[in-house]
């Protein structure tokens, strides 16, 4: 009998796990249409017919996962900013100190979306929903912050305060790029590092420092829908 019950229960996470991964699926060819129609059509001209026709889906697909045409601009904003991310901390190397480590990732993360035009224009255009630095930072490194403080290299603070100093002001300095204002990506970060705790002279020395951006791989959605975006404008 119990081998019985077992078996049941096995049969049924597996099926709930295949269903689960069938979802995510459907979800991301849904994110990679929308992110790719936004790039050729624009993000005012897209509407909720041009993405389930490139995703290969009914409508009735399309609502099981978002309400709106907004609700996929804010998922394809949140899919390239965490390729933007995940990139980053790939190509940084572990053994520096953590603020260089974070001005590398901060910096980069900027030029990034600087090459990048159609992700500067979802972070224009989202507002509040905007998806910065700082909630991904949280995703892909959630312990890195509190390593950091732990190691006495920022001073104690709520980690969710720092989210939302980078978030904040990562968004921010986007936003002035897409105005065609001139940014100061160094002295902002040095901005930020102080705030952490690093000393005034070391923060500067830090946020000057080049930094080379990581390749982004031509297969990713990232390079793909630049390109699109590139080709329409």
């Amino acid at each position: 009998m119990t081998e019985d019950v077992n078996s049941d229960a096995d049969t049924v996470d597996y099926r709930t796990r295949i269903g689960q991964e069938r979802r995510q699926r459907t979800y991301d060819r849904l994110v990679e249409a929308g992110t790719m129609v936004f790039a050729d059509q624009g993000v005012n001209g897209t509407v909720i017919d041009h993405v389930v026709r490139r995703a290969g889906v009914s409508r009735g697909t399309f609502y099981n996962y978002f309400d709106t045409i907004d609700d996929v601009l804010v998922a394809a904003k949140r899919a390239l900013a965490r390729e933007i991310v995940s990139l980053i901390f790939h190509a940084i190397d572990e053994e520096l100190p953590p603020a260089e480590r974070l001005a590398y990732g901060v910096k980069a993360f900027v030029e990034l979306a600087r090459a990048h035009p159609l992700f500067l224009e979802f972070t224009a255009r989202i507002g509040r929903h905007a998806y910065g630095f700082g909630q991904v930072l949280d995703e892909v490194a959630p312990c890195f912050v509190r390593d950091s403080m732990m190691a006495g290299d920022f001073c104690p603070m709520p980690e969710a305060m720092v989210t939302d100093i980078l978030e904040v002001g990562t968004l921010a300095l986007m936003r002035r790029i897409v105005a065609g204002e001139d940014v100061d990506v160094p002295a902002f970060v040095a901005a930020i590092l102080r705030m952490l705790g690093v000393a005034p002279e070391e923060a500067t020395r830090i946020a000057a420092l080049p930094v080379v951006c990581p390749v982004v791989p031509k297969d990713a959605l990232l390079a793909q829908s630049n390109a699109a975006w590139t080709k329409s404008h």
